[in-house]
Formats: C-alpha cells, sequence, structure tokens
C-alpha cells in the first residue's frame, strides 16, 4: 500500500508539473508571458502547493511526519477544493481554456487526488480544530495582494475581484470564499478519523 501510495503522489506531482508547464508555454512562445501575472493566479499557486505537500508526503510515506507537514497537506486540500469550487460555479461558464486537459488538470484532477491523498493517509494524531485558522492565513494574504494590484496597477486574476465591478460586490465574493474556506478547513482537519492506513 505504502508502494502504491509514493508511486501515486510522484505521478501527481508530474501530472500538475506538466499541465502548468504547458499552459505557460504558449505565452511563453509567443512573448506574452508575464511571471507576477502567470503565478498571480490562485489556481497555479494552490497547485504548486499542492506538488510540494505531496513531494513531502512522498518522502515520509508510511512513516510518521513533522504537524508543520500535515498543516501543508491540510492547506493544499482546502486550497484546491476552493479552486475547484470557485471555477465550476463561478468561472466555467465563461471559461474558454487555451488547453481542456491541461484545465482539467489544475482545476478537479489535483483536487481530487490530494483530497483522496488526505483521506487514505491522514495525520497519525488529528489537528486541533482551533488552529483550523493556520491553512486561511495564505488565501487572505493573496486576497491583499491581489485586491492591492487591481486598485494599482489594474491586473486581477479572475473577473469576480475586478474593481470596476464595485467594492462591494468584492465583498460578497470575499466574504463567500472566507465562509467556505473556513467549513472547508474544519472538515478537513476533522476528515482526519475516517483515513484507511495508520499513517
Amino acid at each position: 500500500m505504502n508502494t502504491l501510495i509514493r508511486s501515486a503522489r510522484i505521478a501527481t506531482i508530474a501530472l500538475i508539473l506538466t499541465a502548468i508547464t504547458a499552459d505557460a508555454w504558449s505565452p511563453i512562445a509567443d512573448g506574452t508571458f508575464r511571471f507576477l501575472n502567470f503565478f498571480g493566479y490562485f489556481t497555479n499557486q494552490s497547485n504548486l502547493i499542492a506538488v510540494l505537500a505531496l513531494g513531502i508526503a512522498a518522502y515520509y510515506t508510511g512513516r510518521a511526519r513533522p504537524e508543520w507537514v500535515e498543516y501543508l497537506r491540510a492547506a493544499s486540500v482546502v486550497y484546491l477544493i476552493i479552486v475547484t469550487t470557485v471555477y465550476w460555479t463561478l468561472l466555467a461558464p465563461t471559461w474558454d481554456p487555451a488547453l481542456p486537459w491541461a484545465n482539467f488538470v489544475v482545476h478537479l484532477v489535483s483536487g481530487v487526488i490530494v483530497l483522496a491523498d488526505w483521506l487514505l493517509e491522514g495525520p497519525w494524531r488529528t489537528l486541533p480544530l482551533a488552529r483550523f485558522w493556520v491553512v486561511l492565513v495564505y488565501p487572505a494574504v493573496w486576497l491583499l495582494v491581489v485586491l492591492v494590484r487591481g486598485a494599482t496597477d489594474g491586473w486581477v486574476p479572475y473577473p469576480f475581484l475586478e474593481p470596476d465591478n464595485g467594492y462591494a460586490s468584492i465583498a460578497v465574493v470575499v466574504t463567500g470564499i472566507i465562509v467556505i474556506g473556513t467549513v472547508l478547513a474544519v472538515a478537513v482537519f476533522k476528515a482526519t478519523k475516517w483515513r484507511l492506513p495508520a499513517a
């Protein structure tokens, strides 16, 4: 089982990196690639966080991991579920991806796999529920940076964060994301009791 889990983690890392690289290749080739913009998307950042979490988890497969690794893994699960939920409810109807397969990987496949990984091999000890807020710090900082960029250089990664829509509209969306993130964080912390392997 441990060999299977480790192999699945490594394969997922390769799949995610391939999808992100493929998405970046076209703008790189035509000279329109902007590093801060491309990696300003929460989708790309979350998938890279998942790559890091899966890579470290692969190293520790079948044995005890430091507590910070479990927080990192929990965060990657929460972030990618948010990415999947927001994309398929708010963006998919109007989004026209250049590479549908890569889009599918970063907006659904990666999230399903990291969630399954968490449920199949959770922490040795359930993470303290009182610290669920730890995984919400990064998204909060990301939102702050995006709002500052939107108000200064005018770039935003997603249309629902567009300043032209009014900050009342943005506040509603941000509040919704915070609520969803809180619910997911609590659920992910509690879900460790359902793990199958005892590792």
